[in-house]
C-alpha cells in the first residue's frame, strides 16, 4: 500500500471547503488532496481495515518432553516440536503483514480524516467524525451527490452549447468530457451525447470549402445507425481526423484557439469611406464660391498672358479695381478660391507696430517745407488755442 511511504506534507490552505453546495467540483478537488497524502486508496474503500478474523491463529503448544516419557513418546512429542517451529515462523510471518496492514490502515484513515476536518463544515463534520474515511466519503456521496436541478441544468446547457474551434480538440474535448461525466448516465446516453458532440463540431455553410470533421460526420451516419453511436469511439476519431490533418504542422502554422469558419460575411467597406473623409479634411483648398465653368477658366488663363491694365492695390479700396490679396500672389491674381493655409496664416501673423516717425509739411509765403518728426508717444492737443492739425502760417 502507498500510505506506508513517507507521505507528502500537504497546505492546509490548499484543501477546499466544502458546505453542502456544488458537491461534484469540491469532490474532483479532493481527489487530488487525497492522492497527494497518498490516502485515496483508504478513502475510496479499495484498501480496508483488516478484521479481527484475518489475524493468525498461534500454533498449538506440543507436550513438554520430560525424561518419564518412554523412547516412542519422546520421539513423538519430538517430531511434534519440530513442526510447532515451522508453524511459528510462520504465525510470525503472518502476525508481522498483519500488524502492518492495520498500523497503515490506521495511520491512513487518521490522516484522511484530518483531512476531512479541514475540508468539511462544522455541522457536516459533527455527522461523519466518528466514522472511517471510506464511510465518510460514501456518505457524503449519498447525501449531497444528487445534484440540484440547477446544476444539472448547468452541466447541460454546457455540452449542448459548447462549440469547439479548429485548435487541438484534447482540452476541449477533456471538459466537454468532464460536464458530461458529472451528468448521471441514465440521463444522457451514450448515443446521444455522441449526437450533441457532433453537432457542436466546427462546420462551414460554404459549398466550395470542406470542413475538417466533414467526412468524419458522412460517414458516421451513412456506416452505423444512430442508437449505435459510441461516444469513446466518437472522441477518438475527432482525435485521429485532426491530427491527420494538422498534426503534421508546426505548432505555429496550427489553427489556433477560437478559429472558425468564416461564415460567408463580406466585410464593410469602412476603411476606404473613412480614408475619403480624412482626404476630404486635409484638403488645403476651401470653396468660397460655386465652381468657375470652364470658359471662365479659359478666359482666366487667356487673360493672364495678354497685357492688362493693372489696378493699383489698395489696402481696404473699394471699387472695380479692388481684389483680395493672398501671401504670395501676384497683385493681377484673381480667383474665387480661398487657400485655407494662407488664411489661417493671415490670421495668426501679429499686427504691424505703429509707425514711430512722421512727416510734417507747412506752407508758408518761401513756399512749402518738410522735416521729420519722431513720435515719443502718443499726440495730445497742445491747448485749445492752439489748432490740432497743421496749417498755414
Amino acid at each position: 500500500m502507498s500510505s506506508s511511504n513517507k507521505s507528502t506534507s500537504i497546505n492546509v490552505s490548499d484543501i477546499p471547503c466544502f458546505t453542502g453546495r456544488n458537491f461534484q467540483a469540491w469532490k474532483d478537488k479532493m481527489v487530488g488532496v487525497f492522492m497527494i497524502a497518498k490516502v485515496y486508496d483508504i478513502v475510496k474503500g479499495d484498501t480496508t481495515k483488516p478484521d479481527q478474523t484475518q489475524r493468525p491463529k498461534m500454533p498449538t503448544t506440543p507436550p513438554v518432553i520430560t525424561g518419564e516419557m518412554s523412547n516412542a513418546d519422546a520421539e513423538k512429542a519430538t517430531r511434534y516440536w519440530t513442526q510447532f517451529n515451522v508453524q511459528m515462523n510462520y504465525y510470525n510471518t503472518q502476525l508481522a503483514d498483519y500488524n502492518r496492514k492495520l498500523s497503515n490502515w490506521t495511520d491512513g484513515n487518521s490522516q484522511g480524516m484530518g483531512i476531512f476536518n479541514r475540508a468539511l463544515d462544522v455541522g457536516i463534520w459533527d455527522q461523519v467524525k466518528d466514522m472511517t474515511t471510506a464511510a465518510t466519503w460514501t456518505w457524503l456521496g449519498e447525501h449531497y451527490a444528487k445534484s440540484s436541478i440547477m446544476e444539472l441544468l448547468e452541466h447541460f446547457r454546457y455540452i449542448k452549447d459548447y462549440r469547439f474551434d479548429l485548435s487541438d480538440p484534447s482540452p476541449q474535448l477533456a471538459q466537454w468530457m468532464h460536464h458530461y461525466g458529472s451528468i448521471p448516465a441514465r440521463m444522457i446516453s451514450a448515443s446521444l451525447a455522441s449526437i450533441i458532440l457532433i453537432s457542436n463540431l466546427p462546420m462551414t455553410n460554404n459549398v466550395g470549402q470542406e470542413s475538417v470533421y466533414q467526412r468524419l460526420v458522412e460517414t458516421m451516419f451513412k456506416d452505423e445507425s444512430v442508437t449505435t453511436f459510441d461516444l469513446a469511439k466518437t472522441v477518438d476519431s475527432v482525435h485521429d481526423v485532426w491530427a491527420a490533418r494538422f498534426g503534421g504542422l508546426p505548432p505555429s502554422q496550427q489553427p489556433r484557439k477560437g478559429t472558425t469558419y468564416d461564415k460567408g460575411k463580406a466585410p464593410a467597406n469602412k476603411p476606404q469611406q473613412k480614408q475619403q473623409t480624412q482626404v476630404q479634411r486635409n484638403t488645403a483648398i476651401k470653396g468660397k464660391g460655386p465652381n468657375p465653368q470652364y470658359s471662365e477658366q479659359q478666359s482666366a488663363d487667356s487673360g493672364s498672358s495678354q497685357q492688362k491694365k493693372k489696378w493699383p492695390f489698395r489696402r481696404g479700396g473699394k471699387g472695380k479695381g479692388a481684389h483680395s490679396h493672398m501671401a504670395g500672389a501676384p497683385d493681377t491674381y484673381n480667383s474665387d478660391f480661398v487657400l485655407a493655409s494662407a488664411a489661417m496664416h493671415i490670421a495668426d501673423t501679429p499686427a504691424l507696430p505703429a509707425p514711430t516717425a512722421h512727416s510734417v509739411t507747412s506752407f508758408s509765403a518761401a513756399g512749402p517745407s518738410t522735416r521729420r518728426e519722431k513720435a515719443t508717444g502718443p499726440w495730445k492737443n497742445p491747448g485749445r488755442t492752439t489748432p490740432p492739425y497743421p496749417h498755414v502760417q
